[in-house]
């Protein structure tokens, strides 16, 4: 016996849902035509204020401050996952006091606005740590409590019988939570880690405020020199944007080729729970 959670929209519904798609695109268009016109009047779309952007020094500046805000962003990805690892591993170990010390320090640590993070190192370190670090530091942390969360939920939502499987052919609970339960939830969760990764490429531009001349800042920097700061907004609106979606598209690809490992190929604990059934039988 199947179950749906909803049933699927009749006719009347299917039009209904027509009809609030075309109002709403209808709206959004108005919103922007209005954004537009007023920009517009207010000659900011004169070539005068767009021209800077056609020059190759410019250019090469603006590539430049996004492979800045690149560096920054790889490397607190990097770092947030291998956080977050651990810390997920730490909450969901058998040991009690392992378990508390992770959960205070997740409470800890995704408790403070980044900024605040950054300002720890920035001001902590009285001028001995890179601003590059305390910009990286400061994402690390924040966002691999975060990570570390994602990465439990997706866990504890495996079927126990994996776990089970996995302790029954003499794996130890480290090696069932790294090489059965952890790649699972990747898989899982991966949309989610996704968007935390989108979140960390944007909280990059809270590094300006500490000194780091990164896409923002330079921007900023750019529309002061010029008088064009809402052209280099607008541009460098358009940059994150653009990066943003090839990051969607790269975590797509990834997840597409994930499932069709996986689906071709059953895991360990499939065919462990497979031959525990055949044994009892």
């Amino acid at each position: 016996m199947s179950q749906v959670l909803y049933d699927a929209p009749g006719p009347r519904a299917r039009r209904l849902n027509h009809v609030l798609t075309v109002v709403g695109i209808a709206l959004f268009a108005a919103v922007v035509a209005v954004v537009v016109w007023r920009l517009a009047g207010a000659g900011q779309f004169t070539p005068s204020k767009w021209n800077p952007f056609g020059y190759q020094d410019i250019q090469r500046a603006l590539v430049g401050a996004w492979w800045r805000t690149m560096t920054v962003a790889l490397m607190a990805i990097a770092l947030s996952i291998v956080l977050g690892a651990v810390l997920a591993s730490l909450r969901l170990s058998s040991a009690k006091a392992l378990r508390w010390v992770a959960y205070g320090l997740i409470q800890l640590f995704r408790a403070p606005p980044v900024l605040l993070l950054m300002f720890w190192f920035f001001y902590g370190g009285n001028g001995n740590i890179p601003i590059y670090w305390c910009g990286v530091l400061g994402l690390t942390i924040y966002n691999g409590a975060f990570i570390a969360e994602i990465l439990r939920a997706g866990v504890e939502a495996l079927p126990k019988g994996q776990r089970e499987a996995g302790l029954a052919i003499g794996l130890t609970e480290g090696q069932v939570l790294w090489t059965i339960q952890l790649p699972q939830a990747v898989r899982s969760m991966l949309p989610s880690l996704v968007s935390q990764i989108v979140v960390i490429l944007k909280d990059t531009a809270l590094i300006y405020i500490v000194g780091f001349t990164e896409l923002l800042r330079w921007g900023t920097q750019l529309g002061s020199q010029y008088f064009n700061l809402i052209p280099a907004m607008i541009v460098i609106a358009v940059v994150y944007v653009g990066t943003n979606m090839v990051l969607a598209g790269i975590a797509k690809v990834v997840e597409r080729r994930m499932r069709g490992k996986t689906s071709g190929t059953p895991t360990i604990a499939t065919n462990t729970a497979q031959m525990g059934a055949a044994g009892a039988v």
